[in-house]
């Protein structure tokens, strides 16, 4: 008989960015959980990966090239499906774990069987975290539970934003739900966990275990964003809560980030952000009274046709 199959499969798109790639898969091998296989998906045909692994000389770590280019998000979702691991984790390569993180969202998923995912609360960094920050010992993780798409959404509006590169999924939980690819661009990431969220619970661990590499103004990853997949995101969050009145928090948190996420929209693709906000308050979806002075002062500025910044 052969070997048992490793509890965890991981895998980590990558493209061109081999120096990062080697600090993210120095933090997965050092992980106090090690019962998994690793990887590296190659999406631009460089050698620098396949060199790479094979100097690690690491049965476990494995590299695979794409043959032909997928582009960041259909490289990611098909990372999220890649092996047969009872759980799955798609991790980007810029980013990094803490040492305890991997043992602490597999043991929250082994000690409740209904639970879809598990992901890291987000962390952005310039500078990476010290040594010290990655090696914290954590005995007994924080984590808030989602029953539903409504408890996620609402955890969400109030500043407890999921890290998706860090997301542990349940095998079973994924297996038809279909990345919603088309319909929503690179915003896919919420609506496929909304998905998941129609049948199994999930959970967001608060503890600083896992850190998002924050990107520049050059990335390109937006490049086919559209006004559209906005609405379409906001109509789906509207769609998840109750049918009841939006509450302040929803108001709030779309009043920013309609206003952040259309400035991501290439400007010779987009329509003016008045009529941008226009429609979206047309549907529900946005009420310049959400974050008080503040959204009285973006919908005068759409109403004269002044651009908002994404952090207004």
């Amino acid at each position: 008989m052969g070997a048992p199959s490793p509890l965890l499969t991981i895998t980590v798109p990558c493209y061109r960015q081999i120096d990062r790639a080697r600090r993210c898969v120095q933090s997965l091998l050092a992980q106090s959980f090690q019962d998994f296989e690793l990887t590296l998906v190659d999406d631009g045909a460089s050698d620098e990966y396949r060199d790479y692994v094979a100097a690690l000389g690491d049965p476990r770590v494995q590299y695979h090239r794409n043959a032909v280019r997928l582009g960041a998000m259909k490289n990611i979702f098909g990372a999220i499906a890649r092996g047969s691991s009872r759980y799955s984790l798609a991790f980007h390569e810029d980013d990094l774990l803490g040492r305890e993180y991997l043992e602490a969202a597999i043991g929250i998923l082994e000690h409740q069987p209904h639970c879809g995912f598990v992901a890291a609360e987000l962390r952005e960094f310039s500078d990476e975290p010290s040594v010290e920050a990655l090696s914290r010992r954590v005995v007994s993780p924080v984590h808030e539970q989602f029953k539903s798409g409504a408890d996620f959404l609402r955890a969400i509006f109030r500043g407890v934003e999921p890290m998706f590169g860090s997301i542990v999924y349940r095998r079973q939980a994924i297996e038809r739900v279909v990345p919603p690819l088309e319909h929503y661009g690179t915003l896919a990431d919420r609506p496929f966990l909304l998905a998941i969220l129609k049948t199994w619970s999930g959970a967001i661990i608060r503890e600083p275990l896992a850190w998002y590499r924050r990107h520049g103004a050059r990335d390109g990853r937006h490049d086919m964003m559209t006004a559209e997949h906005i609405l379409r995101l906001f109509r789906a969050y509207r769609s998840t809560l109750p049918a009841t009145q939006p509450t302040r928090d929803f108001f709030s948190y779309s009043s920013y980030w309609l206003v952040a996420l259309y400035h991501l929209v290439p400007s010779d693709a987009r329509p003016s952000l008045r009529s941008f906000l226009f429609q979206a308050w047309r549907e529900g979806l946005y009420d310049p009274r959400g974050r008080g002075k503040a959204g009285y002062k973006q919908a005068l500025k759409a109403a004269l046709g002044v651009g908002v910044g994404a952090h207004a």
